[in-house]
């Protein structure tokens, strides 16, 4: 859940729109400015009204009285009214116990005009008493009270504490880490030590040594000297930090001091301090460093409580790597952190700033909220895409206009992405020659383009995609020589290129090349298109420039088509030969005698063999026509499953079986089981219909089974029909099928037709019964059997384009045979 304050489309494209941001810019850069002149007046402005109300109670006058007071006191003595105020201050609240160190300072404060030990006096009303400030710890302990109230992060914290009541002291560096519940101290505030070193001791196990766990551990001020620590201003003899790394502290300086943070009876973490004085001189500020302590973590736990809400331990990008990291780009780079209506899982109204590198050039923005740092972010509708990331974890890049109010670009290019619990926003002026060189690059990259140019007499200038096409490094800068670039292309390619480059130079205007090149087995093949620039007064050749491509996966392709066309034109020249042999197989086979064997008075006969259409769909369609001893007529249609020379084979096995079977004078169906159990048991897969019949001259009759066939037509006094009868299962389909014989009567002129369904079953869709068969049978009337052949198969449209067909006719005379 989130809301946005602002609606989404307020983008900034037109000059009012400009200046209300131009306007509204001014006015936060106003207030910004106000309010940090009013959180470095927070500094003393504590110490100053205590120091007002102690005068006014004591000398009996107002507190503008009291004020006036010290405000001459500050000009007398020529010494800030902070520090006056916090003398005085120091005077009626000293720190416990700590009164013995106050007229002590631990290192000579410099010398300043106008204020000794008893200092001058204080101007005050006849009668009043007089009053002399002290310079001391207790002074200085509650100027570091007033000004560490205006920290509000513990970076910001750490520096106050080191500039205000630390450094005076001969201090050189503060670390501030918070305890964790496993007992780990994990440092989240520095001043004065290398972010590496910070980095590297970010989180200090509870089982180590190290003074800032033995602090929170013992409860008490931990000290340890560094007697080979370099003091302030000495050679270093012993690498760059003084002691070897093993040994160093976390913080730099001779002397070295833990100091547990109290809140009550609560230990909150430690702060650990580094000297440069000696270590009897540092100890001597102990009890003001307790003093200091509880102080520090009130402020401690205020600034790590964004919202009111507990202490965040784990600081969003707090890493110092991480910051050294970000602080190198060049971008500007903001580390944000959500901010809810009232905390938790509230939803999410503004982003507050976390970290920003030094390139975001936004000043003291960390701790402050998004919209307080760049308002430009609202009027341009950026913030509320921003709002999208950290709600819903989506990234987000786009445009934006100028919400930085540094004019160096009209529009900006914006990406935010989820980083940790908040967002990670960087932009980049958005400028027509940047924007289109990065675009040019990504398209050559994306292509495979590269390109170079060549002046006679000096090196290839190549583009950083030509340098990877000839597997050179990418990030090289300086011109490439040509031995090198030729170095890069493979031996058997080289005299081609150096032929190339002798035609250019003898004057050709344009070449193109295709060759392999690459170092260390990477090998690419390439295009090369160069063309020659003329100089301006036509003598001669300038220079060369070309392009680069990489054109492998087409190579690559081209081989693998030319092997698939190879294999796909030896296929095909088997597959032409197979269809030439099938076909002189089938010719061979179908070529039947137009008489049957021997003659058979009174029976008229005639067949034809359509092939298929197509050249290549050479079938398993067959006919047969046999007279037998007994003087009846086997008559025979047939098509065996498949195409092709196995088919044909096994039209030829199908159909001499068949004949011969037919001599043993079984009936049909006797005939088809013979033919299924050869099939069943070959185990060959292949499928056949047959319509198989015996025509008894004498007894005018046909007897006929059908497997998986059509039944035979009759054509009796011009009208044609299907003989009734059943069909049985196609042969080779089942071990024991059940064939059955039908005997139909016949007449003196009547006509038997056979057939194979390749005659009318058409990718025309013309299917089912053969009802156009039978309407062309009844136009032929009595006229002969090739004639009428001829029209059915004319009137079923010829050879179907898919398949093979045969059609068989037999007339019986007017007379029975004697």
């Amino acid at each position: 859940m989130w809301r946005r304050p602002v609606p989404e489309d307020r983008i900034s494209d037109g000059a009012a729109r400009g200046d209300e941001a131009a306007v509204l810019r001014e006015a936060v850069e106003r207030l910004r400015e106000e309010a940090v002149g009013l959180r470095r007046a927070m500094r003393t402005r504590g110490v100053i009204e205590q120091a007002k109300g102690m005068l006014a109670e004591r000398l009996g006058c107002s507190p503008d009285e009291a004020f006036g007071h010290l405000v001459r006191l500050s000009q007398d003595s020529n010494r800030r009214l902070a520090d006056i105020a916090a003398g005085l201050v120091g005077l009626a609240a000293p720190i416990t116990d700590a009164t013995d160190d106050d007229d002590a300072p631990l290192v000579e404060p410099p010398a300043e005009p106008g204020l000794t030990a008893a200092g001058p006096p204080v101007p005050a009303p006849p009668g009043a008493a007089r009053l002399t400030p002290v310079p001391g710890l207790a002074a200085r302990y509650h100027l570091a009270a007033s000004a560490l109230a205006a920290a509000d992060t513990p970076e910001e914290l750490a520096r106050l504490l080191h500039e205000v009541a630390l450094a005076p002291l001969g201090t050189v560096a503060v670390v501030l880490g918070v305890l964790e519940p496993d007992g780990a101290v994990a440092l989240i505030g520095s001043h004065g030590v290398e972010q590496r070193r910070v980095s590297q001791w970010q989180r200090v196990p509870p089982e180590t040594g190290v003074p800032l766990v033995q602090a929170v551990r013992g409860g008490g001020v931990v000290w340890e000297t560094w007697p080979e620590w370099p003091a302030a201003g000495e050679r270093r003899t012993r690498g760059p930090d003084g002691p070897p790394a093993a040994a160093r502290p976390i913080v730099p300086g001779r002397t070295t001091c833990a100091v547990p943070l109290r809140r009550g009876d609560r230990i909150v973490g430690a702060m650990s301090l580094g000297w440069d004085v000696p270590a009897d001189r540092a100890r001597a500020a102990t009890r003001y460093l307790e003093a200091l302590a509880g102080l520090v973590a009130g402020h401690l736990l205020r600034v790590t409580a964004f919202d009111g809400g507990e202490p965040e331990l784990a600081v969003p990008g707090g890493e110092h790597w991480f910051r050294d990291v970000l602080d190198a780009v060049f971008e500007p780079v903001l580390v944000l952190s959500a901010v809810r209506e009232g905390g938790g899982d509230g939803v999410i109204t503004d982003l507050r700033v976390r970290y920003a590198n030094a390139a975001a050039g936004t000043g003291s923005t960390v701790g402050r909220r998004i919209t307080e740092v760049l308002p430009g972010l609202v009027t341009t509708g950026t913030f509320g895409r921003i709002l999208d990331v950290a709600a819903t974890g989506a990234r987000f890049e786009g445009r934006a206009g100028d919400f930085t109010g540094t004019g160096a670009a009209e529009v900006l290019t914006v990406r935010a992405v989820p980083f940790l619990d908040g967002v990670l926003v960087t932009w980049r002026p958005r400028n027509g020659l940047a924007e289109r060189a990065a675009r040019l690059g990504e398209a050559q990259r994306m292509a495979g383009l590269g390109s170079f140019s060549w002046t006679p007499g000096s090196g290839l200038d190549l583009s950083e995609e030509a340098l990877r096409l000839l597997g050179l490094d990418p990030g090289r800068t300086a011109p490439i020589t040509p031995v090198e670039a030729l170095d890069c292309v493979s031996a058997a390619d080289r005299p081609a290129v150096r032929l190339i480059a002798s035609r250019l130079l003898a004057g050709q205007r344009t070449a193109a090349l295709n060759f392999d090149a690459g170092l260390a087995g990477a090998t690419r093949a390439l295009r090369a298109t160069a063309e020659v620039v003329g100089d301006p007064a036509g003598e001669g050749m300038r220079a060369v420039h070309g392009v680069l491509q990489d054109v492998t996966r087409w190579r690559r392709t081209e081989e693998v088509l030319s092997g698939v066309r190879a294999r796909l034109a030896e296929q095909r020249r088997r597959g032409a030969a197979e269809h030439r042999t099938t076909r002189a197989l089938q010719d061979a086979l179908m070529a039947a005698p137009r008489q049957p064997d021997l003659p058979t008075p009174g029976l008229d006969h005639a067949a034809r063999y359509l092939p298929a259409g197509e050249h290549a769909r050479v079938g398993g369609d067959w006919y047969d026509i046999v007279r037998l001893p007994d003087g009846r007529v086997l008559l025979a249609v047939g098509d065996v499953s498949g195409h092709g020379l196995a088919a044909a084979v096994g039209m030829a096995e199908l159909r001499h079986a068949l004949r011969g079977l037919s001599y043993t004078e079984e009936a049909p169906a006797a005939l088809l089981g013979l033919l299924n159990r050869m099939l069943w048991h070959q185990g060959s897969r292949r499928i056949a219909s047959v319509l198989c019949g015996l025509l008894d001259l004498e007894a005018r009759t046909l007897t006929w089974s059908a497997a998986g066939h059509p039944q035979p037509a009759v054509l009796r006094d011009a009208t044609a029909a299907l003989a009734d009868g059943p069909t049985g299962i196609v042969l080779g389909a089942v071990a024991e099928p059940d064939y059955r014989d039908t005997v139909s009567p016949l007449r003196s002129g009547d006509t038997v037709l056979l057939w194979t369904d390749g005659l009318f079953n058409r990718r025309d869709g013309a299917g089912g019964r053969p009802d156009r068969l039978l309407r062309a049978a009844e136009a032929c009337g009595t006229a002969a059997l090739e004639d009428c052949l001829d029209h059915i198969a004319a009137s079923l449209g010829g050879p179907n384009p898919a398949d093979d067909s045969c059609l068989l006719a037999v007339r019986l005379a007017s007379e029975p045979v004697r």
